[in-house]
């Protein structure tokens, strides 16, 4: 029985329906929050669980959140706030993104705060009673939100309604240039200033955390350096903040081919010599794209060894020909660390020309999740399902 199977069946957990999953160290999680609400006391923390926790699973990495400090969870949706209600979390919820008018009453119903940007947002939910809202103000982000020369006529609509004024925020463009930055907070401290000072203002995400000014602020939206990556600006991550996350396979066809043999669509790898390909279970419908074949490499014994061929929908294949010993209970580390080696989502970024953020978050709900919390699996999410079964559900209470 192999490892991933022996620690499932010691939780009394099912057993796995795909040879390749996500593994997320739940311990980790929760530190990354605890360290986060540290570094912004005495304001509170806002973690962002949007596009599935960012791949880590929105149920759990709300929990964790929660666990380590966080007094408000984010999202984009308005389905993954009825999620977040549907699995238990009772606190504070906000949608970062206008909702449709045929939602509006399940927001009400459900108490979740929801952003306005625009008179026409205002008029989608007008009708909601009691409805909380936060209003975007476009600093300069040019994304969403209203124009400073806007924001007190849809402030004076809000309250002319049934909604209730709770928040005020805008999303910091470049927080890595302090002219920018700069520029943004003060137009956003000119046109809310006047507001009473139980309005909740907000303006950092994760890169604003690390490097802008927060005085002024009451609430901060933590997303990349809440799941342990950098967004790229100064200062470093705070101690005890890291990745959570790994990737892992086991083969599931170890073949011999002879020198020339093509391997993948088109053959656009050809054996140089007498090699042993093994083939991993998962590919581009997972979200581990097709940019990343040929260059990008794994971890076998804690050593790095090529993708070769094209990756395709649901298999990718590495030339295993310089491992001492692989076979079909080997486990495969495509991102993580074996060893003292690692391979990283700033990494995995760089290869696809991309960005940690959409490494992350474009990891498909077909990989199960596989939670640890003490080196032992505390819980599991099965193939292209939202349902997590706990070992203990205590263990990752809110």
């Amino acid at each position: 029985m192999r490892p991933i199977e022996r620690a499932l069946a010691a939780a009394g957990l099912p057993p796995l329906s795909r040879t390749a999953w996500v593994a997320v160290d739940t311990d980790q999680l929760t530190r990354n929050a605890q360290a986060l609400a540290d570094l912004v006391a005495p304001l509170q923390l806002g973690v962002v669980v949007k596009a599935d926790g960012y791949g880590h699973g929105l149920e759990v990495a709300a929990r964790c959140a929660v666990r380590g400090g966080a007094t408000w969870l984010c999202v984009a949706t308005l389905q993954e706030a009825v999620r977040l209600r549907a699995d238990g979390y009772p606190g504070r919820v906000f949608v970062l993104y206008p909702i449709p008018e045929s939602q509006a009453a399940t927001a009400g119903r459900l108490d979740v705060d929801v952003s306005l940007g625009s008179l026409a947002d205002f008029e989608r939910v007008a009708a909601v009673s009691g409805l909380a809202v936060h209003i975007e103000i476009d600093t300069g982000m040019t994304r969403g939100g209203c124009r400073p020369e806007e924001f007190a006529s849809l402030v004076g609509a809000v309250r002319r309604s049934s909604l209730r004024l709770v928040g005020v925020w805008t999303h910091l463009a470049a927080p890595e240039d302090p002219a920018a930055t700069e520029r943004q907070l003060e137009v956003f401290h000119q046109v809310t200033d006047p507001l009473p000072a139980d309005i909740v203002r907000h303006t950092a995400a994760s890169g604003g955390i690390l490097a802008a000014d927060l005085a002024g602020q009451h609430l901060v939206r933590a997303g990349l350096v809440y799941y342990g990556y950098h967004p790229g600006t100064e200062p470093g991550l705070p101690e005890g903040v890291g990745p959570a996350l790994s990737i892992a396979a086991h083969p599931v066809r170890l073949a011999e081919v002879e020198e020339g043999t093509g391997v993948g669509y088109a053959s656009t790898w050809r054996a140089p010599r007498r090699s042993r390909i093994a083939t991993l279970p998962l590919g581009y419908a997972d979200g581990w794209p097709r940019l990343l074949s040929p260059g990008s490499e794994v971890l076998v014994g804690g050593h790095r060894l090529p993708v070769v061929g094209r990756i395709s929908s649901d298999a990718i294949t590495v030339d295993v020909t310089e491992a001492s010993e692989v076979d079909y209970d080997t486990e495969v580390c495509l991102l993580g660390r074996q060893g003292e080696e690692s391979i990283d989502a700033d990494e995995i970024a760089g290869r696809r020309g991309s960005i940690s953020w959409e490494v992350l978050q474009q990891l498909s709900p077909r990989l199960p999740r596989v939670y640890y919390s003490g080196g032992e699996v505390v819980a599991v999410r099965g193939e292209s399902t939202v349902e997590v079964t706990y070992a203990d559900a205590a263990k990752l209470s809110y």
